[in-house]
């Protein structure tokens, strides 16, 4: 496998990380999972749109333009030969090297990589768990995708330990906020339930298509604040990120979810 790393084209066995690497030492970097399907990159812009959003809010220098993102993207899809298939892109950027401290460097040279590797054309319907890990609605991490994964490492592997498929996480003041690796939704009363982003839920890209194609053709949405209620009332509920697009609940903790109507006709119209 080859991957993209500062504008080239390298072997994955091949590359190397400076031990001073702020993303090694301090999870000081940004990345974007995004998928492909047959080449072609899905909702490219909306990802670079979030991850340019995303540098801002650390004060990051993203040190290429989005035509040479794209590129890079499509040369490494052709070198590990995944243009003709369903693929998962990471796109990975750290502020670089740096002495040690918490303080960046003015002069720091950011690291940019790009992989890809193969993704399955189909995920099954989920199980979820509520897990004692709070996300922390007032952090600018929440909002963002940083490289220290750990909050959402800690809630998955409480989840599976749980005999799950993926984590429920709460925010501080007990409201639903999301999933260690996706977006939450519910269906209650023919209208479509999803967490405000003020409540810590990743501004996902797959979050913000759905919304829009719930609008499209007709359902009602509802961006707020929702206890673990909802769970006893809603009549669906589904995930939503990059590489499943929607992913159908059929249990959450001991609940049971049966009914899929409304995911269906979301998932047609995506």
């Amino acid at each position: 496998m080859i991957g993209w790393c500062n504008g080239e084209l390298l072997p994955l066995a091949g590359m190397s990380i400076k031990v001073t690497d702020r993303g090694f030492t301090l999870g000081d970097g940004l990345f974007e999972t995004i998928a492909a399907h047959q080449g072609k990159v899905a909702h490219f812009p909306a990802h670079m749109a979030r991850l340019r959003d995303s540098a801002v809010i650390m004060d990051l220098t993203i040190p290429y333009r989005d035509d040479e993102i794209l590129q890079a993207i499509n040369n490494v899809l052709l070198g590990c030969q995944l243009h003709t298939q369903k693929a998962a892109l990471r796109l990975t950027i750290s502020r670089g090297s740096g002495p040690r401290g918490l303080l960046a460097p003015q002069d720091a040279t950011p690291q940019v990589l790009i992989t890809a590797s193969t993704v399955p054309d189909y995920f099954p319907s989920a199980k979820l768990a509520r897990v004692s890990m709070r996300r922390n609605e007032f952090t600018p991490t929440c909002r963002i995708k940083s490289l220290n994964y750990l909050d959402n490492i800690f809630a998955m592997r409480e989840a599976v330990d749980k005999g799950a498929d993926e984590a429920l996480l709460l925010n501080t003041q007990g409201h639903i906020a999301e999933g260690s690796v996706s977006n939450i939704f519910f269906i209650k009363n023919d209208a479509l339930y999803t967490p405000r982003l003020q409540d810590g839920c990743l501004p996902g890209v797959m979050r913000a298509h759905v919304i829009k194609t719930a609008h499209s053709i007709g359902l009602n949405v509802h961006e707020k604040s929702m206890g673990v209620g909802i769970l006893q009332t809603c009549n669906e509920a589904f995930l939503t990120n990059s590489l499943v697009r929607i992913r159908p609940i059929h249990q959450i903790d001991d609940l049971h979810i049966t009914s899929q109507v409304w995911t269906d006709k979301l998932r047609a119209n995506l």
